[in-house]
């Protein structure tokens, strides 16, 4: 007699709500696009990542500052600058292409995780991570596709952002235990935020927006409030009540919406290598993700 499967509904309930939060992750491309056509990057960013950091700083409060300590409050800053980083290469590759290519481009991270954790935490990459990494680079190729072949300028800042979110994933990964999720988030975004602040205090022409647009606003509330700060207490409240590997999955939904957005906000249009090119980054990271989860699977059978 063959037992019907118990559907867990609570962890149900915490995929879907994971799953919201790469609905608001996607909706940033577009309106991060129109947002700094407004204001300068820098200016914009330093915004973004101080209004995350004083929502932030509530919700961890002093229980979960206590936890950190000197090696701590060094490991967050650290993360900080690799964050700050991803984001930069990210907001300025967006002013130079479309937010649809951006999208897919940024999700190349979860694919260069395993590769990069070989030579860093000696851990060589497995099958399915290098069958994974394939699909993308070939995805790159045709979703960057022109006669002559060559890489859009804006496209290589956001391939550049994408190593920066891999090597924060792995940061995170091999550093953050034991300290509380809350209190070092607000440590990494402060950290972002003084680095912006101080590039558009230097670089820019104005650091604070000189007209409070209806879509300005709009665009902080959806970044700071949605994409940091709800995305982080889903992300910290519910990725325990699921696999990691299922939670890796779930996250490459992001690009996926990063296109719906692109096509209804923006008006973004792919050619049909695009889209194949598209869909091939999209496989190659859900490949890297799910071939541990069939090999452990043919193991138990």
């Amino acid at each position: 007699m063959i037992k019907a499967h118990k559907i867990d509904k609570k962890q149900i309930y915490a995929e879907l709500v994971l799953a919201s939060v790469t609905i608001f992750w996607g909706a940033t491309f577009p309106i991060v696009k129109d947002a700094i056509t407004e204001m300068p990057v820098m200016a914009f960013l330093w915004i973004r990542f101080a209004i995350a950091a004083v929502l932030l700083a509530g919700l961890a409060g002093k229980k979960g500052f206590a936890t950190l300590d000197r090696r701590g409050w060094l490991i967050g800053i650290i993360l900080g600058i690799l964050l700050a980083l991803s984001y930069i290469f990210q907001t300025f590759g967006l002013e130079r292409t479309s937010s649809t290519n951006a999208g897919f481009l940024t999700g190349l991270g979860i694919v260069w995780v395993p590769l990069l954790a070989g030579p860093l935490l000696k851990k060589p990459a497995a099958f399915g991570s290098k069958v994974g990494v394939g699909f993308a680079l070939l995805g790159l190729l045709l979703l960057t596709w022109h006669t002559p072949w060559t890489i859009n300028f804006g496209d290589l800042l956001v391939v550049i952002c994408s190593v920066f979110i891999a090597l924060h994933i792995l940061g995170l990964d091999i550093f953050t235990k034991g300290y509380d999720g809350k209190a070092l988030t607000f440590v990494q975004i402060t950290t972002a935020a003084f680095i912006y602040l101080i590039g558009s205090l230097i670089f820019e022409p104005t650091s604070w927006p000189q007209v409070w647009t209806g879509s300005l606003v709009f665009a902080f509330v959806i970044t700071a409030l949605f994409a940091t700060v709800y995305a982080f207490w889903a992300m910290t409240t519910f990725q325990n009540r699921t696999t990691p590997t299922r939670a890796a999955l779930i996250y490459t939904l992001e690009p996926v919406f990063a296109a719906i957005f692109s096509i209804w906000i923006a008006g973004d249009r792919l050619t049909a290598i695009g889209w194949v090119g598209g869909g091939l980054i999209v496989a190659g990271m859900f490949f890297a993700e799910a071939w541990p989860v069939f090999v452990a699977k043919k193991v138990k059978t």
